[in-house]
């Protein structure tokens, strides 16, 4: 909805300073609608990216979706704001939001833990309102999802909103954050959970997450590298291939290249999470 929406339409992320785009975008009146996707009470009109059919997809559908897929947990159907989002716009959102979140508990399998999501963009008022209505639902969890605000600080403010409004006895989730400097910060916040493309889009870039920061292996300087990718992993990437090897399957076009980069970056950022549970059971955070 958002990707293809008004994320597609004004050039923006979660976090309007991360990824900026066109900042002078209007922000959204209460019946403003994207280009390509028809957002309704119901649910979701959108044209598929392959043949371009339009395609549906409501509480139920998700519900459905999500099953099949067999994942241990899964989010209730929702909205996700434009960061540049007027205020009236967003209480709409909300209000098609929270009728989602009934219907969703309605529809999944019980076999599956199901997280309520709070939205309300970057309005105090309306994330207190999302949050109070989500905990008094029966969620196995919950989610801060939608647009996070237009920089960190807005970020930091709306999990100070919404998380003293959510049972610490049942996880936290934020959705779509993820970047190794977030992540020390919005545990110590209370986080419990949280998801992010980066490890994997970054490694479809040819970007590998190190000690030593991040290494762009496309560069021809390590066609000639025979130093393993990060010597201080022990991952099973670092300890068969060399720099040299990866940035010669990069420059030939091989799929294994992309496979192996995630290998290693999923496995850095579990291990950075790791030292930081270490660092909880020791009282450093």
């Amino acid at each position: 909805m958002f990707s293809f929406g008004f994320g597609r339409d004004q050039e923006v992320g979660k976090i309007l300073k991360i990824f900026p785009g066109r900042t002078s975008v209007p922000a959204l009146e209460k019946n403003s609608q994207p280009k390509t996707v028809r957002i309704t009470s119901r649910g979701v009109y959108f044209r598929s990216p392959l043949d371009g059919r339009e395609l549906f997809i409501g509480p139920k559908e998700s519900m459905k979706i999500q099953a099949s897929l067999g994942a241990d947990i899964i989010f209730a159907f929702d909205e996700c704001t434009s960061p540049l989002v007027s205020r009236e716009y967003a209480a709409a959102s909300l209000a098609r939001t929270h009728a989602w979140a009934k219907l969703s508990l309605q529809y999944y399998s019980p076999k599956q833990a199901l997280f309520g999501i709070v939205q309300g963009s970057h309005f105090r008022d309306l994330r207190t309102r999302s949050a109070k209505f989500i905990a008094r639902l029966p969620f196995d969890g919950f989610g801060i999802g939608g647009d996070l605000g237009r920089t960190k600080q807005d970020m930091k403010n709306i999990l100070r909103w919404t998380l003293p409004h959510l049972s610490p006895a049942k996880p936290r989730h934020l959705l779509g954050i993820g970047y190794l400097e977030d992540i020390p910060n919005i545990i110590r916040e209370g986080i419990d959970t949280f998801d992010c493309t980066v490890p994997t889009h970054y490694a479809r870039r040819s970007i590998a997450f190190t000690s030593q920061g991040e290494l762009r292996l496309d560069k021809t300087t390590y066609l000639q590298d025979h130093s393993s990718l990060d010597p201080q992993c022990v991952c099973t990437v670092c300890s068969r291939y060399t720099r040299a090897y990866l940035a010669h399957l990069l420059r030939a076009k091989e799929s294994t290249a992309g496979t192996l980069l995630t290998i290693h970056n999923l496995f850095f950022f579990n291990h950075f999470v790791e030292q930081i549970r270490n660092d909880i059971k020791s009282g450093k955070v």
